[in-house]
């Protein structure tokens, strides 16, 4: 489990190890350098470090030290207006200076002196290593620091960030006038929030989480509650198969999805619960609906809005999903309002449904402890009444507030799916724009559904259905241009089986 930490969480983790357990800044320093040298030795032959005065420089510069050892040619520019180092920093730059050649290392304090000389050292070394500023910068990037990183940006062939690309706030992953394009940022112990911001994406290139012997308590003190599971965790939530187990044992699930002209969105949300696992799976469709969808349901039963057999189903099921292409008519408002009230099963409510139940407070209340619901960025900013761009921006907390208000778990779909429960958030890594197509959404809420109907446990059932979504997106996508729904449907029985062997 990888933690998601705010900078002033992030810089209390290195408080506490250094205060709490003894350890000294400057072996923290040590195994952060060592940790990256063990990542990048065998990437190039040549290493331009280029650091600040701080800590984040010392790493650099404990770096540079084992890249020369390595036998690798290195060069350094410090970049500062004056000599006001670091303690940590001092005392690796002291012990380069006795193995490097002192031509090899210039002091840069001025903008004057990024000329051409500097560009062309920029441009011919393999390796560019950015080591100007860490986690903790809180102010706009001005004079010869604006200027020396975008020269880097501009004449790097490769770059490398060193915890977190310079320039880059770590909290909202917005560029302080100007930051680093890195290739690839290694960072330590943690994920910096800011990390998760799609904005921030551009400059972090490839994201790597190293271990620097922080221990696993003070990370633990530290916790904002948001978290990325691995995969083992994620195995562990998938409901297990009995020998003797037969169809009662595997849930009753229900959907109420369709209209005229999306009967396709009802067909994918039936057939991905029937292939997640559910033991019996109904749709529940308008009567002219019914009989185009009927035809292709083997495994599924449908009924329409007015069997007599509705009230005993909705009663007895043990999961049931709302909202794709259901529409938003009287007729259909009604209906939903008749399954909420008259169901005691977790419910995962999506597209049109949640649109439905905006309007309905009551109904949000009815949801309390066992709904559901899905949104894009899109059905989120209408739900709350705020633009696409400000869900976008902060969608960790915007999702754990809606999930805490209404005591439901939301799930906001995008790159980087949130899921919270109010009380604890996590971030969904798998999945892919190749997955961008019609339908996927509602393959999605099939899947929940039919984990939902197995298991009950409303957290675990969202998480792992979304992670399933986006694994077979992934393994999928690495020989397909595209993944659409049909895939996701042909696939989920042998990939789900796949995870639990």
């Amino acid at each position: 489990m990888l933690e998601i930490l705010s900078v002033n969480k992030c810089k209390g983790l290195d408080e506490e190890a250094i205060e709490k357990i003894n350890i000294p800044s400057i072996i923290l320093m040590e195994n952060a350098a060592i940790s990256i040298f063990n990542e990048i030795k065998n990437l190039g032959n040549s290493f331009l470090i280029i650091c600040g005065k701080g800590n984040n420089g010392g790493d650099a510069l404990a770096l540079a030290r084992h890249l020369v050892l390595a036998g690798k040619d290195v060069k350094v520019f410090i970049i500062a207006k004056d000599k006001n180092y670091s303690n940590d920093f001092m005392i690796n730059y002291d012990i380069l200076r006795k193995i490097l050649d002192e031509q090899k290392i210039t002091l840069i304090c001025n903008e004057s002196q990024i000329d051409d000389e500097v560009k062309l050292n920029i441009n011919k070394y393999d390796i560019v290593i950015d080591g100007l500023f860490g986690v903790g910068l809180s102010r706009d990037i001005e004079g010869i620091f604006q200027k020396i990183i975008y020269t880097i940006n501009k004449n790097a062939n490769k770059i490398i960030s060193i915890d977190a690309p310079s320039g880059l706030d770590c909290d909202t992953g917005l560029e302080k006038g100007i930051a680093i394009m890195a290739d690839c940022t290694y960072t330590f112990e943690v994920i910096k929030r800011g990390f998760l911001n799609y904005n921030a994406l551009r400059y972090i290139g490839k994201l790597k989480v190293l271990n620097i012997g922080i221990p696993d308590i003070i990370k633990k003190q530290n916790t904002e509650a948001v978290h990325i599971l691995e995969k083992s965790e994620y195995i562990k939530m998938l409901p297990k198969r009995k020998i003797y187990g037969h169809k009662g044992n595997y849930g009753r699930a229900l959907i109420f999805a369709g209209s005229e002209g999306f009967s396709g969105a009802a067909y994918i949300t039936t057939e991905c619960t029937v292939r997640a696992g559910a033991g019996l799976t109904t749709l529940i469709c308008d009567r002219n609906v019914q009989g185009q969808i009927a035809t292709k349901l083997i495994e599924a039963m449908t009924i329409n809005y007015e069997d007599d057999k509705l009230y005993d189903l909705i009663g007895k099921a043990e999961s049931i999903a709302i909202g794709p292409g259901i529409g938003n008519g009287i007729k259909v408002k009604e209906m939903v309002d008749y399954i909420i009230t008259n169901s005691k099963c977790p419910i995962i409510v999506d597209a049109d449904g949640i649109g439905i139940i905006k309007e309905n407070e009551k109904l949000l209340k009815r949801l309390e402890g066992r709904g559901v619901i899905t949104p894009h960025p899109g059905e989120m900013a209408n739900f709350l009444g705020m633009t696409i761009e400000e869900v976008e921006k902060d969608r960790i907390s915007i999702a754990k507030k809606v999930a805490e208000k209404y005591k439901i778990v939301v799930l906001l779909k995008g790159y980087n799916t949130v899921i919270s429960d109010g009380v604890s958030t996590y971030i969904n890594t798998t999945g892919n724009s190749k997955m961008a197509s019609g339908g996927m959404g509602d393959s999605l809420t099939g899947i929940i559904n039919a984990f939902l109907s197995q298991t009950s446990k409303i957290l675990e059932s969202t998480l792992i259905g979304a992670y399933i979504h986006g694994y077979i997106g992934d393994e999928l996508s690495e020989s397909n241009y595209i993944v659409n729904a049909r895939d996701i449907i042909n696939n989920l029985p042998s990939y789900i089986d796949k995870l639990v062997k």
